[in-house]
């Protein structure tokens, strides 16, 4: 069954985004409600997400003020679409449990493949080689003859801008992506600067709190910084790579039921390594600490119960016997 399909015959789709929404998920997420609505006008789309970030907020406010991501609730759905997500444990314990049918549920993500992917959902498209889930949607709305009006492509194109870094990460296809949503009415700055906002104080705080405590290895060639925080994992991995590390492997605790665990590496180590932090590093992790790990080549994450301190030194362990092998396998050729 085709996604015209799919969406033509849903009454009520409950569209979500994994945990801690980014700017790339809760864009996506809006753009595909809307997109929905042009296929089936008098349908219900839900949207739901286990928390947003702070930046997600901001966008909203910026683009989509009317749109409403519900917290946790009891609903009724009769398909489930997961956006920039290919696994239950991304949504968060919450919404686990509401994929219980893969023949009404879509699966659209950009991440590396993930084997469970296949077990949630008979409808999947998922391009693991572009390098966001709102670039993605573009040739969506196309295929579907759908309307690309100036909100929707505001929040794709800052949905790209977001998870590109600024295109850092990005080729031929991507730019040209980004040209359609111009032509369709995207103002570039504005979307730069509602992506644009100084970390709050306990953010700021937590950041030097992490580098004060910051471990580092010579691995090789490259530097590889762990560290330990509260919150704010993601963020004060990206200061540690402003920092001058090639990796940075932050964990947190926001519960004492639960620990994170971010990743982050530079576009040269992981081109030169071929090393994917979502496949070879926070994957393995997975089982260690009760929970599961993935995502993308130079920025992925695990979620967990247990083990934080054990999980940090193992990923390290990782890194070490991946670089060690490719520089025993640059010897021998």
């Amino acid at each position: 069954m085709n996604l015209r399909s799919l969406l033509s015959e849903s009454k009520s789709p409950l569209i979500l985004g994994h945990q801690n929404a980014d700017p790339d998920a809760v864009c996506s997420m809006i753009a595909f409600s809307k997109l929905f609505k042009f296929i089936n006008p008098d349908g219900n789309p839900i949207l739901m997400a286990d928390d947003l970030s702070r930046l997600s907020q901001q966008v909203i406010e910026s683009f989509a003020p009317d749109s409403h991501i519900l917290e946790p609730s009891i609903v009724d759905y009769d398909l489930a679409v997961l956006m920039d997500t290919n696994s239950r444990f991304q949504l968060g314990l919450i919404y686990q449990e509401f994929l219980q049918n893969p023949d009404r549920t879509v699966v659209i993500d950009h991440h590396e493949y993930n084997p469970e992917t296949e077990t949630l959902s008979k409808h999947l498209f998922v391009r693991t080689d572009r390098y966001s889930t709102c670039e993605m949607m573009v040739p969506i709305f196309e295929e579907l003859e759908a309307p690309l009006d100036p909100m929707i492509a505001n929040l794709l194109l800052t949905g790209m801008i977001f998870d590109t870094r600024r295109f850092f990460f990005a080729d031929l296809n991507t730019l040209q992506t980004v040209t359609k949503l111009i032509e369709s009415g995207a103002d570039y700055e504005r979307c730069v600067r509602s992506l644009q906002v100084r970390p709050d104080r306990s953010e700021r705080i937590a950041r030097l709190k992490a580098a004060g405590r910051v471990r580092v290895f010579l691995i090789g060639y490259w530097i590889i910084a762990v560290s330990k925080i509260r919150s704010f994992e993601a963020s004060v991995c990206r200061g540690l790579i402003d920092m001058g590390a090639d990796v940075a492997i932050v964990g947190g605790k926001p519960s004492k039921s639960a620990i994170r665990i971010s990743s982050r590496s530079t576009r040269e180590f992981s081109e030169k390594t071929k090393i994917s932090l979502g496949k070879d590093v926070m994957e393995p992790l997975g089982s260690l600490i009760e929970g599961e790990g993935g995502g993308h080549v130079n920025a992925a994450g695990a979620n967990g119960k247990k083990n934080l301190d054990e999980a940090i030194s193992k990923s390290v362990e990782l890194i070490r016997h991946l670089v060690e092998n490719i520089s025993s396998s640059s010897i021998e050729s």
